[in-house]
C-alpha cells in the first residue's frame, strides 16, 4: 500500500486516536501515528494539539521517525514556543549523537526553528557542530550560522560564530569550504554594514580554487561569485586565478564572466 493512504478522510475522533497511537508501546505503530499527522499537517489541517505527543516521540534512534518529528517541529515551533521548549534537551543531546546524520538533523532543525527561546540553546550545539569530526555535520553547521544571524546577528558575533566560519574556508573538505563561503555570503548581504566579512588575499583565493574543483556545481557558484569579487594584485596572479578556475569546465559561463571582469580591469589581455 503506497503513502496516499494516509491522505484519506478521517473520522471524527481522529485527534484523539492519534494521541493514543503517538503514546504506544509499539514502535511501529507509533511511527504509522506520525506520519498520520505528518499528513494531516501537510494538507492543512490543524493537528497543533498533538505537540507534546508528538514530541515525546523524539526520543527514538529511528532516523526516519526523527525526521518527521523534526518536520512537525519545524512548522508548529514558532506557534507554540513555550511547548518548543520540551524538545531542546532532545535537541541537545542528538547533537552528540554518534550518528552524524542525526548530529546534523538536529543542528539544521534547531537552526530552522525561529523561537528566540530556543536560539539560546542553539550556541553550545552548534559549536560543537561547526568543529565536528564529520564533514557532512560541520557543512551543515556552516549554513546554520548564516540561519542564526538571520535571527540574532548580535548574537553570532558575541558568541564568536563569525570567526568559525571564517576558519571553515581552511577545512580539508570541499563541501565543507563551499557551505562557509555561502554562508558567509548571505550573511554579507543582511548585514548592515556591507563591509565584506571575509578579506580575499591569496592565501584565502588559494583554498576556494582547491575546493572549487572538488565540490558540487551548487558550491561553486558561491566560489566563483566569491572569486569574482576579489581584485588581483598584478597580472600574473589574475591569469593564475583564470587558470586554475578555468580548470573546471563545469560552470564555463561564470568562469568567462570572472575572466571578462579581470579584463575589463586591465588585470588580463
Amino acid at each position: 500500500m503506497t503513502d496516499s493512504k494516509y491522505f484519506t478522510t478521517t473520522k471524527k475522533g481522529e485527534i484523539f486516536e492519534l494521541k493514543s497511537e503517538l503514546n504506544s508501546d509499539k514502535k511501529e505503530k507509533k511511527k504509522e501515528a506520525v506520519k498520520k499527522v505528518i499528513a494531516s499537517m501537510t494538507v492543512g489541517k490543524d493537528v497543533s494539539a498533538l505537540f507534546p505527543d508528538v514530541v515525546n516521540c523524539m526520543q527514538t534512534d529511528n532516523l526516519e521517525l526523527k525526521k518527521l518529528v523534526y518536520l512537525y517541529l519545524m512548522n508548529y515551533a514558532k506557534s507554540q514556543p513555550d511547548m518548543a521548549i520540551m524538545a531542546v534537551n532532545t535537541f541537545v543531546k542528538d547533537c552528540e549523537d554518534p550518528n552524524p546524520l542525526i548530529r546534523a538533523l538536529a543542528v539544521r532543525t534547531m537552526g530552522c526553528i525561529r523561537v528566540d527561546k530556543i536560539t539560546e540553546y542553539l550556541c553550545e550545539p552548534l559549536r560543537k557542530c561547526l568543529k565536528d569530526e564529520d564533514p557532512y555535520v560541520r557543512k551543515t553547521a556552516a549554513v546554520c550560522v548564516a540561519k542564526l544571524y538571520d535571527i540574532s546577528s548580535s548574537l553570532v558575533e558575541d558568541q564568536g560564530f563569525l570567526d568559525q566560519l571564517k576558519d571553515l574556508l581552511s577545512d580539508s573538505n570541499p563541501m565543507v569550504v563551499a557551505n562557509a563561503v555561502a554562508a558567509l555570503s548571505e550573511i554579507n548581504e543582511s548585514s548592515p554594514t556591507g563591509q565584506p566579512l571575509v578579506e580575499l588575499n591569496t592565501n584565502t583565493i588559494n583554498k576556494l580554487l582547491t575546493a572549487l574543483n572538488e565540490c558540487t556545481e551548487w558550491g561553486q557558484v558561491f566560489i566563483l561569485d566569491s572569486l569574482a569579487n576579489y581584485s588581483p594584485k598584478d597580472e600574473r596572479e589574475a591569469q593564475s586565478i583564470s587558470s586554475e578556475a578555468a580548470g573546471n569546465h563545469s560552470h564555463t559561463n561564470e568562469i568567462a564572466s570572472i575572466i571578462s571582469e579581470l579584463r575589463e580591469a586591465g588585470l588580463i589581455i
